[in-house]
């Protein structure tokens, strides 16, 4: 049976839930142009635009580092905050954990409480503006090694923990000692905050037996190459571990040469929980629905595949269970109201699905 596939239109406005995006990631160019020259910081060209190309994943986190050079004040924090959410709503989605990086401000003597309040007054006006729901996620810089992060997990204690409920790793992976991270982790979950991490982007899936069997993390970000692992796989499927997969920053960043490469296809296959995100939306030039129109493209599916890419996100998020299911209910409500719209043929959903 050929897959029935979904128009852009469509696309765009099939709910959404999106679980790997980082604040920083969603400046766009001319927002960016804009910070620079209000808090003085030399943009290497004409054009901003021009920066969002890259080599690599090094050359990536440089480029990511200097956006956050232009992220000072708090309304900087609040603007690039309330512009992601934004740039979200048109794609669709109605749901977001969204991450954030202290650390390259905190680096340059910006307070932590002055990033903190940014970001929070951009997620009530967002909420307010457009009826989005945003949860965030706090990422300790992994290359800064343990004791930062324990400290950075210290300094979250203090956040508003209705809006602050995760605590996550990104940046480089080579070198790193996954390990040391258990302790923080461990302390992290203790003090009521679920955790994540980047794992296997560039590094061997063997990362991803640390994350999961050393650090305890709850879900899985990128784990790009997971299926190389028979044993691991298995576990991750029997424990329905999420992972959250961004193919376009894959083949962005140089993993891929084309999305039609992408392991997510095998990963649903294999019964893996997985999610669709747009990583950096502007830094790649893409929102949610931009993904799940390539995604299609790329992987031969049809609406029911996108479909239920939107309840597995539903179903990998940190909502509780209660509300996981009520937002299922209402995606698979709307999901039939926009068939019948966009004179498609009704789908019959026996149960909820699963992947």
């Amino acid at each position: 049976m050929v897959a029935e596939l979904a128009s852009q239109d469509h696309i765009r406005a099939l709910p959404k839930v999106e679980l790997h995006v980082h604040v920083e990631g969603a400046a766009r160019p001319t927002t960016l142009a804009s910070l620079a020259k209000n808090n003085e910081v030399q943009l290497p060209v004409a054009d901003p635009s021009d920066l969002y190309v890259y080599e690599g994943l090094e050359d990536f986190i440089a480029v990511y580092e200097l956006v956050c050079r232009c992220l000072v004040r708090s309304e900087d924090f609040e603007r690039v905050t309330y512009e992601s959410l934004e740039l979200a709503n048109l794609a669709g989605v109605r749901y977001r954990e969204m991450f954030f990086s202290p650390t390259f401000a905190l680096r340059r003597g910006v307070a932590f409480q002055t990033i903190w309040q940014g970001l929070t007054a951009g997620v009530n006006e967002a909420r307010k503006d457009f009826g989005i729901e945003c949860k965030l996620i706090m990422d300790i810089d992994k290359p800064s090694g343990a004791d930062s992060a324990q400290e950075l997990i210290g300094m979250a204690l203090t956040c508003d923990r209705e809006v602050l409920v995760g605590i996550g790793g990104d940046a480089g992976e080579f070198g790193i000692d996954l390990g040391a991270f258990a302790e923080p982790f461990n302390f992290a979950r203790q003090s009521g905050f679920k955790t994540t991490m980047h794992l296997s982007e560039e590094g061997p899936v063997s990362d991803i037996a640390v994350g999961v069997r050393e650090l305890g993390i709850e879900r899985i970000d990128h784990g790009f190459h997971l299926l190389d692992d028979e044993d691991l796989t298995r576990e991750v499927v029997e424990r329905q571990i999420p992972v959250t997969a961004c193919p376009t920053s894959n083949v962005e960043i140089g993993l891929l040469d084309s999305l039609s490469e992408h392991p997510v296809p095998s990963m649903r296959e294999h019964g893996v929980l997985v999610s669709i995100n747009s990583d950096n939306a502007e830094m790649f030039r893409i929102d949610l629905a931009d993904e799940f129109v390539r995604v299609q493209d790329a992987f031969g599916y049809g609406l029911d595949d996108l479909e239920d890419l939107s309840i597995a996100a539903v179903e990998s998020s940190w909502l509780d269970e209660v509300s996981k299911k009520k937002m299922q209910r209402d995606f698979i409500a709307q999901f039939q109201k926009l068939r019948s719209e966009m004179d498609v043929h009704a789908r019959v959903f026996d149960s909820l699905p699963e992947n």
